[in-house]
């Protein structure tokens, strides 16, 4: 069998790119809040509930509720 290497294509991953930005976002709150004297844990658990109750925000809504929080304002 012969290796095979992945197209250009196979390559880009949005999830994963999306997933890089948010945990470098996160890892620079963590780190801002750290210098302002709050506990890792403490950071760590507060993080977590927030995004909890985001995705139960999330769950709830219709799907025309989802398209109206990603449609930039102004625009129908």
């Amino acid at each position: 069998m012969t290796e095979r290497h992945p197209t250009q294509d196979e390559l880009y991953d949005p999830l994963a790119i999306n997933r890089f930005k948010v945990e470098a976002a996160m890892l620079e709150l963590i780190d801002q809040l750290q210098r302002q004297g709050l506990d890792k844990l403490e950071i760590a658990l507060a993080l977590a509930d927030a995004a909890e109750d985001y995705v139960m925000r999330l769950a709830s809504k219709t799907p025309d509720d989802l398209e109206d929080d990603i449609r930039p304002h102004g625009y129908q």
